[in-house]
């Protein structure tokens, strides 16, 4: 158990932590990306999450402002075709650069591991599901990734510890970054792929969002290795994202995720056997996508057909 921690802001105790579970013990570092502009989600994830996280470990993260880069808004990668879509992709350029920011953060403060959250989530105290976060962090060597929830679409994957109605899953790249644990043994890798301040609308043209880069790009790195907790320890809540700046109802669209697809069916083996094909289509899509970009600008909004 960890020990009791009394933290306060402005004068006032805004944790007790009294025995947490032991999981958390293992974990260095917990840092929650946080607009500079949106102090009250941060306020409201204190306080959400004073129960079950051990708030002595958690840091703010002050979140980049994608729109408030130099280079947003500017050629070559901001056109008339771009347009009204432009602000999007200032907010997922920032999230981007929010996310490799985070992993930096880690490597400097020289923590083993460290579990990056976004500032809009509620973290589950469900025994097995700590139970498999425990064993993860106890068990897993080398080069991996784990989730502590992800979004639709549903991952194939095969499981690899039970406890309980939840379970660790090694999985395929998942689409999700709310909540994931990264070891020091990924730092340098995710780092020297991951979008800097003087390439990151052309990292975007490439790679369209951090969680698409996830998904298709750092899980198919050769020897690293991709888990999930099912179901989720730490669930999105409904609420105003910061890069679309357009309301999400989590809940109703990816909230009670699936448990994983497993390999072991018609469908999972011919899942496996795609899977060259897909990530070629992948990477030819971002070659087209990049070259687009370049010439014309970044992506607006698709029309729709009337």
């Amino acid at each position: 158990m960890t020990t009791t921690v009394a933290l306060t802001r402005g004068g006032n105790i805004i944790m007790d932590s009294s025995k947490l579970h032991s999981a958390w013990d293992l974990v260095d570092g917990v840092l929650v990306i946080n607009l500079d502009t949106s102090k009250e989600r941060m306020d409201k994830f204190l306080k959400d999450n004073a129960g079950t996280l051990p708030l002595d470990k958690v840091h703010r993260l002050s979140a980049v402002l994608g729109r408030n880069l130099p280079s947003y808004g500017k050629e070559p990668w901001f056109t008339e075709r771009t347009a009204e879509r432009a602000s999007y992709w200032g907010g997922a350029g920032g999230c981007s650069l929010s996310h490799a920011k985070a992993i930096a953060t880690a490597k400097e403060n020289g923590w083993r591991n460290v579990l990056i959250m976004e500032d809009d989530v509620i973290t589950g105290n469900h025994p097995d599901a700590l139970a498999m976060l425990e064993y993860a962090l106890t068990n897993l060597k080398g080069e991996y990734m784990l989730y502590l929830g992800y979004s639709r679409p549903t991952p194939y994957g095969c499981s690899v510890q039970k406890a309980g109605e939840h379970a660790l899953w090694q999985v395929e790249g998942v689409l999700s970054t709310f909540a994931y644990l990264v070891p020091e043994s990924m730092y340098d890798r995710l780092l020297e792929l991951m979008p800097t301040e003087e390439n990151i609308w052309e990292w975007m043209s490439i790679h369209r969002a951090i969680d698409t880069f996830y998904k298709d790009t750092a899980a198919s790195i050769p020897g690293v290795k991709v888990y999930a907790i099912q179901p989720d320890l730490v669930v999105h809540i409904d609420g105003v994202s910061d890069v679309s700046g357009s309301a999400i109802t989590y809940t109703d669209k990816y909230d009670n995720t699936l448990k994983p697809h497993s390999y072991a069916t018609p469908a999972g083996i011919l899942h496996v056997l795609g899977t060259p094909f897909r990530r070629l289509k992948v990477k030819l899509n971002a070659i087209r996508t990049h070259r687009r970009a370049l010439n014309g600008g970044l992506p607006g909004f698709r029309k729709r057909r009337k």
